[in-house]
């Protein structure tokens, strides 16, 4: 009963004052659901587009913090800002989604879920998650759906020099700094920029203790940390290109560099602690990105070329009382699209992408036990995709594609999409796709003595889609998207173990039968007033293995909402509230976890025209919780901040 009072309080926050308004919003483009972009009102597939005043009002610092409000995702976090950090979209694995920043695929190289821990807001403009089986067009990784970032540039400004900045200090010792430089003239633009994030951070693991009674009745207790644990994260980017229209040249080059530290830990007596708090066990990581794009024609053209050639080196760095390991890997990407506009004047516009794409990973592993040197694998694929648009925002599009893989069997994805416009305040919406995953290099080579590589593995399937009502206002200021999905997946990876410890042995091998997940999305945006804006999500989602069994770490219950409101034409404040629910933990014990739920406060002050101060208070009673078994989360915490844009 609880449980759903929360529940029921988050849906209802925004319905309790909805006012019609008679402003007329600007639409939003997606760049993700399709090989173009199009505008979401003609989207099919389920995707949530998140901008800077997005972030603003989900009192977001991390791009975690947004993601994690985001309808179908769910979190798993090893302890505090900067710890390793995962999301799984409808259910699926956390490799099974796609991360693409400015268009590069950027999932490491060790084929294991993209760590979002360090990630910062500070240069990124919008973040787009699509939901769903989507190897048709973005190939392996795509399992559950992607996410797509795009970072600021030069491209859109109006004059040759911008600065942007955005400074910051909070609990534990947390400072964070950015800036950006950026402009265009006479088609040539640039974007120049630099961040750095420190904090002493809280413990890795949890320094309240939690006491759990699993399964099978065994009860036992985590937490009971002391020390605290640092994180630093700098980046640098650079971004030069020129752009007339029709034809346009890019070429970028980033660099990242970040430590995280955490806590050795162990199990007995009923205990999940650290096992050595005067221990510095931490990981550094660092990442070098390139990449040269280039297109030729416009969508009022007949034809449309693009290019893009990217390289990505991840160098990292694990130093433990017992191990230390290492990992150097290298992603090379190129990829060409022929895009041909048939219906460029009228009410429908119909279109088709040709896609070919070629991958190349590289990948060293040493560890204090075991060595895997110069381990490759090379994907290549072709695909295409046809569309068809009107201007009543009916659509329809199929696309398919065929991978062939060095190591792994080749496959065939498809998909199919489409939304038809029942009337100005109703659309019907459906999507039915295919989708693979290759097994990650690790699983394929193996990563040290004990935990050994298995050639025979197949890569995962997935056969899923969605079906669902968009109801919209005339002005289409408020929207309530109702959507249920389901998808089956055959071959799900899992790890085997072996013998007993210290001498047990590890390796990945396909299970048996079908993992089966379903659930629904519910979600809410409105504009009650000219001054109030509001948001709220509700999902439920149910995965079971091929033995019924519930899938670890995938809540039942998830919902968010949040309230922003103008007060004056200087004064904004915000407020959101977030509920996870019960979910399945496997470490020490399996276990089922509790519900929690958050609240934050925003409040921010415009002190001139493009300056302002704001302050966050997060986790505003202080609840004491943990995400992942034994693993820490902050409590309240207070973060203060100055923003500008010349």
């Amino acid at each position: 009963m609880k449980k759903n009072l929360i529940t029921c309080a988050i849906l209802c926050i925004p319905f309790a004052a909805v006012a019609a308004s008679e402003t007329e919003l600007e639409p939003i483009i997606v760049q993700s659901a399709y090989a173009v972009p199009v505008k979401a009102t003609q989207t099919a597939s389920s995707v949530t587009v998140l901008t800077e005043k997005d972030f603003a009002q989900r009192n977001a610092t991390y791009v975690s913090d947004v993601l994690k409000t985001v309808p179908g995702v769910s979190m798993i976090s090893y302890g505090g800002r900067g710890a390793l950090t995962n999301f799984s979209i409808r259910g699926s694995e956390a490799n099974h989604t796609a991360v693409i920043i400015d268009g590069v695929k950027v999932n490491p190289a060790t084929g294991y879920g993209y760590d979002f821990g360090g990630l910062s807001l500070s240069n990124i403009e919008r973040i787009e998650v699509l939901r769903g089986e989507q190897s048709a067009l973005w190939g392996s990784d795509a399992m559950g759906g992607v996410i797509y970032i795009t970072t600021k540039s030069g491209l859109h400004k109006d004059k040759p020099f911008n600065l942007d900045f955005d400074f910051g200090t909070g609990s534990h010792r947390t400072r964070d700094a950015s800036i950006t430089v950026s402009g265009r003239n006479d088609g040539f633009y640039y974007s120049v920029h630099g961040d750095s994030h420190r904090t002493r951070g809280i413990s890795a693991i949890s320094s309240n203790t939690f006491h759990y009674t699993a399964e099978n009745g065994t009860a036992f207790s985590t937490g009971g940390a002391v020390e605290k644990d640092k994180f630093h994260r700098d980046n640098s980017s650079v971004r030069l290109g020129y752009d007339v229209g029709d034809k346009g040249i890019e070429v970028l080059a980033s660099h990242a560099s970040q430590t995280g530290h955490y806590d050795d830990y162990s199990f007995s007596n009923g205990r999940l602690l650290e096992i050595n708090p005067n221990s510095d066990s931490y990981t550094r990581t660092r990442e070098t990105l390139f990449k040269l794009s280039g297109y030729i024609g416009s969508d009022e053209e007949l034809f449309k070329n693009k290019l893009s050639v990217s390289h990505v080196k991840t160098d990292s760095d694990t130093i433990e009382s017992n191990n230390n390991s290492y990992y150097d890997g290298k992603k090379l990407n190129a990829s060409y699209q022929l895009d041909v506009n048939f219906d460029r004047e009228g009410d429908v516009k119909q279109g088709v992408s040709l896609l070919t794409e070629y991958q190349n990973t590289h990948y060293d592993g040493r560890s204090s036990y075991a060595s895997f040197q110069n381990k490759k694998l090379t994907e290549r694929s072709v695909a295409a995709e046809y569309r068809l648009f009107t201007e009543a925002d009916h659509s329809f599009t199929v696309s398919g594609r065929y991978n062939s893989s060095s190591q792994y069997e080749n496959a065939w994805t498809g998909r199919i999409s489409g939304n038809y416009r029942l009337s100005p305040n109703f659309k019907a919406h459906a999507s039915l796709g295919t989708a693979i995953q290759n097994p990650t290099i690790t699983e394929f080579y193996g990563w040290s003595g004990s935990f050994i590589g298995n050639p025979d593995l197949k890569p995962e399937r997935s056969r899923g889609g969605d079906v669902g009502l968009l109801i919209e206002t005339n002005d289409k200021a408020h929207s309530l998207d109702i959507t249920y999905f389901g998808r089956n997946v055959d071959r799900l990876i899992k790890t085997e173990t072996t013998g007993l410890w210290p001498n047990a042995v590890s390796r990945s091998v396909n299970s048996e039968g079908i993992t089966k997940i379903k659930g629904v999305e519910v979600a809410y945006n409105g504009k009650l007033t000219e001054n109030l804006t509001a948001y709220t999500n509700y999902t439920y989602t149910r995965a079971k293995n091929n033995n019924g069994i519930e899938v670890a770490y995938r809540p039942k219950h998830t919902a968010n909402a949040g309230v922003a409101y103008q007060i004056t034409e200087k004064w904004g404040a915000d407020v959101s509230l977030s509920y996870v629910g019960k979910r399945i933990g496997t470490y020490p014990l399996r276990t089922k976890m509790p519900a929690y739920t958050l609240a934050n406060l925003g409040v921010n002050y415009q002190v001139i025209p493009n300056l302002t101060i704001y302050a966050n208070l997060n986790n505003i009673f202080d609840k004491k919780y943990e995400n992942l078994l034994g693993y820490g989360q902050d409590g309240r915490n207070v973060y203060v901040g100055l923003k500008g844009s010349f």
